[in-house]
């Protein structure tokens, strides 16, 4: 018996709670009906990791409690919640969280000084003049190439970073509390990323991009109704069309499965304040 309760107590000390599903946020009633009709579209998004900014191509979710949710509302009064087995299919990923002094802060800055002193000691290290210029030309493309390899894994850790704190509308925000998740698209032709030497980087600062969604041709379908977990409306004349674009996409039969079964619920988002 005593070993019984033993094992029913290990089990208890590993029962984590696991929130199975991620919002994405917005203020505008219509952008969730396009959502539903053609999928998450990135676009570039502002982010200051460190004290240096850049654009960075993304859809971001948030992997909260539903009672949080309404904390979190200014980034958007709609919400759509979407299961985490979703998220883990489309390579939607957690983002990694740094600070000041995190170790790894200045990974990118690190890595090219390494590899920039290690390219200079091969192509120049104790060699005479009159062999410099047969080295430079042989070894130059192999270190160009190096050199790309690089920048692509660097660009992919960037994508990633977050500054653990930050203000908005001059107020201090925690943003590890958000749990961010991230969508990054796997662009072709697109740069991945932009800094203050882009040009394009004024350009979105100023407005003067591309309209935005920036990147529709990079958009994760919602294919599956099962996918959706909550909707998260503002009145009751939204639910009505909110459910004709839904029986329309997926079929009314199955959009009644859905919400009979409690796997899609759309919420008023002034329930969620008061009731949850």
């Amino acid at each position: 018996m005593a070993s019984k309760k033993k094992i029913n107590i290990e089990k208890n000390q590993f029962n984590q709670k696991k929130i199975n599903h991620i919002f994405h946020y917005t203020n505008n009633f219509e952008v969730i009906l396009k959502i539903l009709n053609n999928g998450f579209i990135p676009s570039y998004c502002e982010e200051k990791i460190n004290d240096i900014e850049y654009y960075i191509p993304m859809v971001s979710f948030c992997n909260i409690p539903l009672r949080d949710v309404d904390l979190y509302m200014r980034y958007g009064k709609h919400g759509i919640g979407m299961s985490l087995n979703w998220a883990l299919k489309n390579s939607i990923s957690p983002v990694i969280y740094i600070h000041e002094n995190t170790p790894f802060r200045d990974f990118n800055k690190n890595i090219n000084l390494i590899f920039l002193n290690n390219m200079m000691k091969q192509l120049f290290n104790n060699q005479p003049f009159s062999n410099l210029e047969n080295n430079f030309n042989e070894n130059i493309e192999g270190h160009t190439e190096n050199s790309k390899k690089i920048s692509t894994v660097n660009i992919s850790l960037i994508q990633f970073f977050k500054n653990w704190k930050t203000y908005y509308k001059e107020n201090e925000i925690i943003t590890y509390q958000e749990r961010e998740w991230r969508f990054i698209p796997e662009l072709e032709n697109e740069k991945k990323i932009f800094n203050k030497y882009d040009n394009e980087f004024n350009q979105i600062k100023n407005n003067e991009f591309r309209e935005k969604p920036h990147l529709p041709k990079y958009s994760v379908k919602l294919n599956d109704i099962n996918d959706i977990r909550y909707i998260i409306i503002n009145n009751e004349n939204q639910r009505n069309i909110l459910l004709n674009v839904l029986n329309k996409k997926f079929g009314s039969d199955k959009v009644i499965d859905s919400i009979l079964s409690g796997n899609l619920m759309i919420i008023n988002d002034k329930f969620i304040h008061d009731d949850f």
